[in-house]
């Protein structure tokens, strides 16, 4: 057992534990898996409802279990940090925060798990989520990362339909060892005494967020309309190791956007933008290739690609992975509420919707969903496009909230067994079951009921389950002992047997009351 924490520690703690202060009913947990091919770690994110303690941020500092994960977003919509997630690797953060400087912006750079980039922007009180996130936004446009996650991902959550928002593993688990650390001016990573200096240097009051001058950049496109990949290589450059795959892309992209020159304009691309440029065989292989009905897909899963794919602002791209001229507006991460049955929430162009599972599922019950919660009217794609290019990347960022005990059907129907069998009229004698009674044996160690009427107590109570389902669910509770038949009145009717459950006292509340005189 973790002995009292020092004074050092607690203090160090209580500085950590100010700083990313969020959400204070359920906190964030991933259960790390093994790395892909482009270095990224793949995991399960999960929400746990719930306070989170002094021992859940020591732990996290201390790097014992998982990574601690907290909501930015509080349950008045407003929060004291936000981040933008770049989501590359091999990353050059020395870089990063000398555009930051040099366009005085008051961000922290931390190494991400995977290697990437989180910037903070961090706040000394709460602000708008709304308005962290706005300024974000623009900030990432002007650092060239436009279409990063952008945290908190939420400008309202819909506390009292259970959603929670999402979560951020936070930094310095492990302190330095973890290699999540901040990187200051000079390149190196800080110790966790000095990214709390670099805290008190950039941190800002509510006034000075919304002072923040942006000027916004003028984008100019190599691929207009076309990915936010090939654009980010266009100026970067595709290297030499996966030129092919690159110009093939690139190829797709001008095959949309320019049907009738398209084969033209990839021999343009290859001397453009191919260093050195690929021979003239090795381009007209490839037009073949993408000539070829079905082969031309995007390889976003390919190098150079898959390091800088932007999926969700891609879908938004009229020749983006997409389906047509029509252009989807963004989707954001979606959150499963892990009941029976599920729950579903997801931004959709910067507005929360709830979903059930068939309109998750159906693109048109989606586009249905989205005109009655957000009033949006967002194209339909073909079924398989849907599956594709929009609900299995959603899936593959899904975040799961762990369900209240007390709605888990076993503790449920608990619940309803306790108030059918001690909380309310009971048989005198056995022969009083049929009068729709739970019958209790004078030593009070079993009970006995018919399951029809049990079940018709269940459904008066709102339960929506069916009475087999009802049956199996009785068989699984320890109380459960078995059906006997029992001889009543010359009748032997089928009898549910259990164990005789505990009578439940009212409490009574000690505080006393001032009575006043009306």
């Amino acid at each position: 057992m973790r002995s009292p924490f020092t004074k050092k520690e607690e203090v160090i703690m209580n500085k950590f534990k100010s700083i990313f202060l969020g959400l204070e009913i359920a906190y964030g947990q991933y259960q790390p898996g093994e790395r892909g091919e482009n270095g990224k770690q793949k995991g399960k994110a999960f929400i746990v409802r719930g306070s989170v303690t002094d021992e859940h941020w020591d732990k996290h500092l201390r790097g014992e279990g998982p990574a601690l994960g907290i909501i930015p977003i509080t349950q008045d919509n407003d929060c004291r940090w936000g981040c933008i997630d770049i989501d590359e690797y091999n990353f050059d953060h020395t870089s990063l925060v000398k555009s930051i400087r040099s366009n005085n912006l008051p961000l922290i750079v931390c190494r991400s798990k995977s290697g990437g980039a989180h910037v903070f922007l961090f706040t000394k009180e709460n602000i708008p989520a709304s308005l962290m996130q706005s300024k974000l936004r623009e900030m990432a446009i002007i650092l060239g990362y436009e279409g990063s996650e952008i945290f908190p991902k939420q400008t309202e959550i819909l506390v009292e339909r259970g959603d929670t928002g999402n979560f951020l593993n936070l930094p310095y688990y492990n302190e330095m060892k973890g290699l999540r650390y901040a990187i200051n001016d000079n390149g190196t990573g800080c110790t966790l005494e000095e990214f709390y200096q670099l805290y008190d240097k950039f941190s800002l009051r509510s006034e000075e967020v919304e002072q923040i001058k942006t000027e916004k950049k003028k984008i100019e496109e190599a691929f207009p309309g076309g990915p936010p990949c090939l654009n980010k290589l266009a100026t970067t450059g595709f290297g030499e190791g996966s030129r092919n795959n690159a110009l093939f892309n690139v190829a797709v992209y001008y095959k949309q956007a320019h049907p009738d020159t398209w084969e033209d304009e990839i021999v343009k691309a290859n001397m453009k933008f191919m260093e050195p440029p690929l021979s003239n065989s090795e381009v007209q292989q490839l037009i073949k290739s993408v000539n070829r009905k079905g082969y031309d897909k995007y390889r976003c899963k390919d190098a150079p690609i898959n390091a800088v794919c932007q999926s969700g602002l891609c879908r938004t791209k009229r020749f983006g992975v997409g389906f047509g001229e029509e252009e989807m507006p963004v989707l954001g991460s979606l959150t499963k509420y892990s009941s029976n049955p599920p729950q579903w929430f997801l931004d959709v162009d910067k507005k929360r919707i709830e979903l059930k599972s068939e309109q998750l599922y159906s693109p048109n019950l989606f586009a249905l969903a989205c005109l009655d919660q957000a009033n949006l009217i967002v194209p339909i794609p073909k079924p398989k496009d849907w599956k594709q290019h929009f609900l299995k990347p959603m899936m593959q960022g899904l975040q799961e909230v762990e369900p209240l005990e007390s709605l888990d059907p076993i503790n449920e129907l608990t619940g309803l067994l306790q108030d059918w069998t001690t909380n309310r009229q009971s048989a005198r004698v056995v022969d009083d079951v049929f009068n729709k009674l739970p019958y209790t044996d004078e030593k009070r160690e079993y009970t006995y009921f018919r399951m029809e009427d049990f079940y018709n107590f269940c459904k008066r109570n709102h339960w929506e389950k069916d009475k087999n389902q009802t049956g199996n669910l009785i068989k699984r509770l320890d109380e459960f002992v078995g059906e006997e038949r029992v001889r009543i009145k010359k009748q032997q009717p089928r009898l549910i047997k259990i164990k005789t459950m505990k009578q439940s006292d009212a409490s009574v509340s000690k505080v006393t009351y001032q009575e006043e005189n009306f």
